[in-house]
């Protein structure tokens, strides 16, 4: 992830900071903060008080191969053309007031599921809270199955790499995914921007359990996800899209 980055409180956040690269950060759009704030709906997430970083993304390949799907494969004039991502607080709910929170004139998210959970009795520690992860992304041409249209393991993997992030942020060393399901609610559409989110939502000993949406321009669910990571003992490496 990249420099391109704001802190509103530094005495509030992940206790594992993003990783950050130079203005090389080898994605195909090359001021991908500027190009999502020219859509309207981008600009207004991205310019919620709320949100603590924007970050650009690192795609720059590893010499260890690590991660090599999203910053190879999944990185391209034709399959993920730009990545944005930002995090923002989140007030644990145990209602469906969970989503009466307004950003740019519409509900936070429509998944009472992602914004419910949190606090002591989940496991939060408010010194490193259970932040909400977004990642706004361009998705190209070449992501489909039936034509125009985002293959359904995707889905998944988008999901699952935002929603790791945020278990990452909560284990010094790291976690593995160990249960994940994915809920399709309508068909995502090639070439398209979408929103991506994650956040963890309670932790149980070494178990973090997570939940995370897909979303398009007008904050319709197009998936949701649920899954549990396992935080390890020792660093195994850290899943950060």
């Amino acid at each position: 992830m990249a420099a391109q980055a704001t802190t509103a409180s530094p005495a509030i956040g992940p206790a594992a900071k993003p990783h950050t690269a130079p203005g090389e950060h080898n994605q195909f759009i090359k001021e991908p903060v500027a190009h999502f704030k020219a859509t309207p709906w981008c600009a207004a997430l991205l310019a919620d008080p709320a949100v603590i970083d924007t970050i650009v993304v690192d795609r720059r390949p590893l010499a260890t191969g690590e991660s090599e799907f999203v910053r190879r494969v999944m990185n391209g004039p034709t399959t993920v053309r730009a990545c944005v991502t930002f995090f923002r607080m989140v007030e644990p709910h145990r209602s469906s007031e969970a989503g009466k929170v307004v950003v740019a004139g519409r509900e936070l998210s429509k998944s009472k599921a992602l914004l419910m959970g949190g606090g002591e009795m989940d496991g939060e520690d408010r010194g490193n809270p259970f932040l909400l992860f977004n990642a706004l992304l361009e998705l190209g041409e070449d992501l489909c199955s039936f034509q125009g249209t985002l293959h359904g393991g995707l889905f998944a993997v988008l999901m699952d790499e935002v929603m790791g992030t945020a278990a990452n942020f909560q284990s010094q060393h790291g976690a593995y995914t160990v249960q994940f399901n994915t809920n399709f609610h309508r068909a995502v559409k090639t070439p398209q921007v979408v929103l991506v989110r994650g956040r963890v939502v309670k932790k149980d000993k070494r178990k973090i359990f997570v939940k995370g949406t897909i979303e398009d321009k007008d904050g319709n669910l197009m998936a949701e996800g649920d899954g549990v990571w396992l935080q390890m003992g020792s660093n195994v490496g850290r899943s950060q899209l």
